[in-house]
């Protein structure tokens, strides 16, 4: 079965094809371009170099946000664009879970931390059990808020924190907190680190099911 996961949630644009649960190729693009200048060539090139066409593809699975505005809804647009002429299932996945996707062997609980301005960020929490990665809550929240309740509701287990917002906001992370900090490289969202079994158990749905989930208003409609 061929798969293509396609994440324009954040500045990155990220497409990789799956042949089973195998990557077989892989872009990965963080410039200064738009997702609508550079998200299609970069389709067109790894289609093109695993010597595949579109219509080749038997599911497609897009990141549904939050992240940027603009950009998810470019990834989604172009996955029902590709999947509507043949008929194929679209899955999507939040932008929490593609990164908790990527830490594959951490016995404990994974907190991506996506800064969503102004000392906010948009969480989830999952655990991976007999690899399948779990979804245990996902969210918007105040950063101090969420540590403090991330480690009452999961205290005595290990807890990771991963994702730009330990950056965006070094201080917070002081103080005694009983929590491990990924590294920054960890916190990439990258197409290819989708643990694709675990959403398939979700169930795929159509082009006409599949929508953003920004989790919150834009800054422009909260200016109003």
């Amino acid at each position: 079965m061929n798969r293509l996961v396609i994440d324009t949630s954040s500045t990155a644009a990220s497409v990789a094809l799956f042949k089973g649960d195998s990557v077989v190729g892989e872009f990965f693009i963080n410039s200064k371009q738009t997702h609508s200048q550079k998200l299609l060539p970069i389709v067109d090139a790894l289609l093109s170099q695993t010597e595949m066409s579109i219509k080749d593809v038997d599911a497609f699975y897009v990141c549904e946000g939050p992240g940027s505005f603009t950009g998810v809804r470019i990834g989604i647009a172009t996955v029902k664009g590709f999947a509507q002429p043949f008929d194929k299932p679209v899955a999507s996945f939040s932008s929490m879970y593609l990164i908790a996707s990527g830490i594959k062997h951490f016995d404990g609980v994974i907190v991506p931390i996506i800064d969503a301005k102004r000392s906010d960020v948009y969480y989830g929490v999952y655990e991976w059990d007999g690899g399948r990665l779990v979804t245990r809550e996902e969210g918007v929240e105040g950063l101090e808020q969420l540590l403090t309740y991330i480690e009452d509701k999961y205290v005595g287990q290990s807890i990771l924190l991963v994702g730009d917002a330990t950056e965006a906001y070094p201080e917070a992370f002081g103080g005694g907190l009983n929590l491990v900090l990924a590294s920054p490289d960890e916190g990439v969202p990258r197409a290819s680190n989708l643990a694709i079994g675990s959403v398939e158990t979700s169930g795929a749905s159509t082009v006409y099911s599949v929508k953003a989930n920004y989790m919150r208003k834009s800054q422009a409609e909260r200016d109003l």
